[in-house]
């Protein structure tokens, strides 16, 4: 299995869930700015979308956007749930990239001034209605840590760079994370700090 990802972009959730794994992988950092790839391949060829994550399988090729990925990497894993938390895991994927990832597009967007308040208020309001979701659970769906958790946990890493304000409970909540080895070991992995 072969990810393309970008440092701290989305796909540190997907890099984290395939260090958890345990699976046999390998890793191709993409420079988005360029949509070339660390060996100068142009990204575009490789994925149509040109973002990133996206993985290579050997059971169907490329795969991309998170909604799939994420599912496609936890039932690799073994950990895609059953019931009624199979489909809280597609819920709060869902919910995270369509709401949450999506608001920060005007801060990723390099917005100034009053519509950088604007966004970044209107991202605080996605972390305070995800904190009334999570009703004082640890984790989003189950008693561990999930793709969805992984998901969640790289936009609180953007929100810090961003200056979003957080509820007390998710500034918690990416603490809890920090101290995990997969993502202690996938961000070392991105040259995060």
């Amino acid at each position: 299995m072969k990810l393309y990802y970008s440092p701290g972009a989305c796909s540190l959730a997907s890099h984290i869930a395939l260090i958890e794994s345990g699976l046999d992988h390998e890793t191709v950092r993409v420079d988005l700015s360029k949509h070339q790839t660390e060996n100068g391949e142009d990204f575009y060829q490789i994925s149509p979308r040109g973002y990133v994550p996206a993985i290579e399988t050997d059971e169907f090729g490329l795969v991309t956007e998170n909604a799939a990925v994420l599912p496609f990497l936890a039932q690799k894993m073994g950990a895609l749930p059953d019931g009624e938390a199979h489909w809280r895991l597609h819920e709060w994927i869902g919910f995270i990239g369509t709401e949450i990832h999506k608001a920060y597009g005007p801060l990723f967007g390099g917005a100034e001034g009053d519509a950088k308040e604007k966004a970044k208020n209107t991202v605080a309001k996605k972390y305070q209605l995800a904190e009334t979701l999570m009703d004082g659970r640890e984790w989003l769906v189950g008693d561990a840590p999930s793709v969805a958790d992984n998901y969640l946990f790289v936009t609180l890493l953007w929100a810090d760079k961003f200056g979003v304000d957080l509820p007390q409970s998710l500034v918690s909540y990416r603490e809890r994370h920090l101290q995990r080895e997969a993502v202690k070991k996938a961000m070392a992995d991105e040259g995060l700090g």
